[in-house]
C-alpha cells in the first residue's frame, strides 16, 4: 500500500512541477518571452517577420503540414502544394496552389517501380548459378522471367525520366534527364541515373538480341551490370524522396545488401570454376 501512496505522490509531484514549468514563460536570449501561439514549431515572432505565415493557425497553407515542420524540411509554409520531401530546388510561383504536381507523384512511382523491378532482374540473373537459390526459381527463370523483367524495368525507367520534363516545381528540360550530367540540379547524381538507364537499354536489349552476339561480347556487356547497379543505388539513395523515410531507408539498404552479398556469391562460384576448368584443361593436355 505505501509503494501506490509513493508513486502516486511522486506522480502527482511531477505532473504538479510540470503544469508550473508550463505557466512560466521561456525567455530568449534578449530577454524577451518566447511565444508559440498556434504551437505549430515557429515562434509567433518568426512566422510574423520571418516566415509570413499565421501565427495563430498551425497549417497555414492547409496542405496537413505544420509550419514548423515545413521550414524546417525545406518547403514553403505558404504554399499548399509545397510539401516536405519535394526538392529543395522548388522555385515558388512555379505551380498554383490548387495544381496538383501529377508528374513529380509519377516519377516517384515509377522510380520505386523500376527500382523494384531492376533489383529482380539482377536477383533472378544471379541465382542461375547458385543451385540450392536456382532451383526454385527456373520456371520463371526458363520463361525468360529474367528478360522480360529488366524490358519493364527499362521502361519504368524511361517513365521516371520522361514525367520530369512536364514537372513545373523542377523546370527540368530534354536535356536535364537525357544527358548524362547536363542537369542543373545535382548534376552527378541525376547522371549516374541517367546513366544507369542507358545501361539497362544495352543491357536489355543485348539480353533479347543474344543469339546474334558472341557469347564473349555478351559478358563483357553485361559486367556493366556492377556499374548500372552501383549507379542506381547512388541515384535512389541521395535523390529518392521515399528515402526520407526510414522504414523505406532500412528496406532498401538491407535488401541491396543481401544482393551484394548474392553478387559476391556469384563472382566467387565463377572464380571457382574457371579454376576448375583451367585445371581440368591442364590435366587433360598433359
Amino acid at each position: 500500500m505505501k509503494k501506490y501512496v509513493l508513486v502516486l505522490a511522486l506522480s502527482l509531484m511531477f505532473f504538479g512541477a510540470l503544469a508550473k514549468a508550463q505557466q512560466q514563460p521561456i525567455i530568449d536570449y534578449q530577454g524577451q518571452p518566447v511565444v508559440d501561439s498556434d504551437l505549430d514549431g515557429l515562434t509567433d515572432q518568426a512566422e510574423i517577420q520571418v516566415y509570413k505565415t499565421d501565427p495563430n493557425n498551425s497549417d497555414t497553407d492547409g496542405d496537413g503540414y505544420y509550419d514548423g515542420p515545413e521550414a524546417l524540411a525545406g518547403s514553403n509554409p505558404l504554399v499548399e502544394s509545397s510539401i516536405p520531401g519535394m526538392p529543395s530546388i522548388v522555385q515558388e510561383g512555379n505551380l498554383s496552389n490548387n495544381e496538383t504536381p501529377w508528374p513529380w507523384y509519377i516519377a516517384r512511382a515509377s522510380g520505386l517501380a523500376g527500382f523494384i523491378l531492376l533489383y529482380l532482374s539482377i536477383f533472378l540473373g544471379l541465382i542461375i548459378r547458385i543451385p540450392f537459390l536456382y532451383k526454385f526459381f527456373a520456371p520463371l527463370y526458363a520463361m525468360q522471367g529474367h528478360c522480360w523483367i529488366a524490358l519493364q524495368a527499362t521502361v519504368f525507367a524511361f517513365l521516371h525520366g520522361f514525367v520530369l520534363i512536364f514537372d513545373k516545381f523542377l523546370g527540368f528540360g530534354f536535356a536535364d534527364v537525357f544527358v548524362p550530367f547536363a542537369s542543373s540540379y545535382k548534376p552527378v547524381l541525376v547522371g549516374l541515373g541517367t546513366v544507369g538507364f542507358y545501361l539497362m537499354i544495352i543491357l536489355t536489349v543485348s539480353s533479347y538480341g543474344r543469339r546474334f552476339i558472341s557469347q564473349k561480347l555478351w559478358r563483357i556487356l553485361h559486367f556493366a551490370n556492377i556499374i548500372l547497379y552501383a549507379a542506381v543505388i547512388a541515384h535512389a539513395y541521395f535523390l529518392g524522396t521515399d528515402m526520407k523515410n526510414d522504414i523505406v531507408r532500412n528496406i532498401f539498404v538491407y535488401a541491396n545488401i543481401f544482393l551484394i552479398i548474392l553478387m559476391l556469391g556469384n563472382m566467387f562460384i565463377r572464380i571457382k570454376q574457371n579454376i576448375i576448368r583451367r585445371n581440368s584443361s591442364t590435366a587433360n593436355s598433359q
